[in-house]
Order: C-alpha cells, then sequence, then structure tokens
C-alpha cells in the first residue's frame, strides 16, 4: 500500500476528517490494533490498512484468510456520533459503501447479503465487522474491511465457501486498480454515507439497500444461535431490520445468518 496514493485519491473534504494513515506489512488484525489504540487513550478518526494478517476475523469471530497479496485488509476507527444501538444500521451502510466504492471502479452486478456481505452471484467479494468500544468519555467504533483482491488457488481452497475477487470481476489483472485507489474510494463513500446516517438515520439507504439484496423475495432461512426461521425475504425496514415473511406472519429480524432455501433452484449455502 502507498500512503501518498491514498492521500491523493481522498476526496479533499474526506482527507480532512482523518488524523492518521497507519500502513502494516502484517499485523495480528487491524480491528485488534484499532482497538487496542482506543483503549491506550489514542483518540481521533485513523485508518488502519494492512498488506496480511495472521489473526484476521469475521463475523461471529470466523477466521479471514487474510494472506500478502491477496486482498484488502483495512479498519477505521472514530468516535460515535449516534447511539450504540445504531451499530446494526451502520453495519448496512458499510457494506453498501463498498459495493458503491467497487461499482465507481468498473465492477457490476454486485448484491448485498443481510446484514453485510458483498457477492457477486452467490461468491463473496468482501466482508464486514464492526465492533464497538465504550467508555465513559466517549464511544468509538471499528469499521472493518476485507476484500478479495487476488486470490490464488491456494486462497480459495482455503476458504470454506464460494468466492470472488476484484480482479477476476474486472476481467483480470491488468484492468484492476492499485490497491492503495481501492482503499481510497472505500474510505470516500463510506465517511460520507456515516456523515449522512448520523444526520438522518437509515431511511436514505433502505430503497437502495433493497435494490441490490440478493435474496429479496427469495425464500431462506435464517439462522440465529440454535434457532432457525423459514420465510420469504422481503427486505430490510428503516431501521436496518430484515422483514421476513413465515408461517407465523410478518417477522422483524434483527440478528441472525441468512441461507438460502432448499426451495431455491441452483443455490447453495454460502
Amino acid at each position: 500500500m502507498d500512503k501518498q496514493l491514498i492521500h491523493a485519491t481522498l476526496s479533499p473534504d474526506i482527507a480532512d476528517l482523518i488524523d492518521d494513515i497507519q500502513l502494516f506489512d502484517e499485523i495480528d488484525s487491524t480491528n485488534l490494533e484499532a482497538l487496542r489504540q482506543i483503549k491506550a487513550g489514542k483518540s481521533g478518526t485513523k485508518l488502519l490498512v494492512a498488506d496480511a494478517q495472521s489473526a484476521g476475523r469475521g463475523r461471529r469471530d470466523r477466521p479471514w484468510v487474510s494472506p500478502a497479496g491477496s486482498g484488502l485488509y483495512m479498519s477505521l476507527s472514530r468516535a460515535l456520533q449516534s447511539d450504540t444501538d445504531a451499530i446494526q444500521c451502520l453495519s448496512l451502510v458499510t457494506a453498501l459503501s463498498v459495493l458503491h466504492a467497487v461499482e465507481s471502479l468498473g465492477a457490476s452486478d454486485l448484491q448485498l447479503k443481510w446484514p453485510n456481505d458483498v457477492l457477486v452471484g452467490n461468491q463473496k467479494l468482501a466482508g464486514i465487522l464492526l465492533e464497538l468500544h465504550t467508555s465513559k468519555a466517549e464511544n468509538h467504533l471499528v469499521f472493518g474491511i476485507g476484500l478479495n483482491l487476488s486470490l490464488s488457488e491456494e486462497d480459495r481452497e482455503r476458504i470454506d465457501r464460494p468466492v470472488t475477487d476484484l480482479e477476476s470481476i474486472l476481467g483480470g489483472p491488468d484492468k484492476a486498480p492499485d490497491g492503495s485507489i481501492v482503499v481510497a474510494e472505500i474510505v470516500n463513500q463510506l465517511l460520507r454515507n456515516v456523515l449522512l446516517f448520523e444526520q438522518q438515520g437509515f431511511a436514505p439507504f433502505c430503497k437502495t439497500w433493497n435494490a441490490y439484496d440478493r435474496y429479496l423475495n427469495h425464500d431462506i432461512v435464517i439462522q440465529a444461535g440454535n434457532t432457525r426461521t423459514i420465510g420469504r425475504s422481503l427486505g430490510v425496514d428503516e431501521n436496518a431490520a430484515l422483514i421476513l415473511q413465515s408461517a407465523a406472519g410478518r417477522e422483524l429480524i434483527a440478528g441472525g445468518e441468512i441461507f438460502p432455501s432448499l426451495s431455491e433452484p441452483g443455490e447453495n449455502s454460502d
């Protein structure tokens, strides 16, 4: 990664919001490092980017395969200007921001899987992990983002689900931009959307999210702990909850994991 190229690609208004950009050849996890710095009293809006992670994590503490050269691993930390209950909404806002950033680089056919995966078909391109640090003085939120840039066959074999990468969807390595440009475009989209969310909530994002929803009007299974709920996804509401039409009626789902229903042809669990 190139700090000067990141700076040059950031919009001036967004660059003004960032206090520090930190680059690492390898680290255990950019999210963990961001949380360590917050706990040490180092406040401000910080962008951390690593070429490799030795202990990358996704949602539900799943490992995120993070070898050098294969992906983009970044965390943006800032003071939380909203109620802590807003994290669910901001998770969806982050995924939408990543999708729009990748679209701005020339990608197409991108979709979203609630709550925060970016897909091409049923293949995962990017994942999000938001982590909160609370204190009496100020709450901070870490926006963790992992995006596949160029996966080798070995990388793909190590990942236990269908995946794709930016090189593949853009048509080859000569079509893919430098990773530093990808980082900056994600930050441009993310901070603008976070500021809009702080002013207006999730309502401005709801319609757009549903337009990209991979499973809108599809039969799905929601796994939440040991509970499985089957129904038809009707998209998300203005509080970022998933609307599910089940045998019990219309339900609002605040958390869980989506799996395609076996009744959906051509679908695999991802």
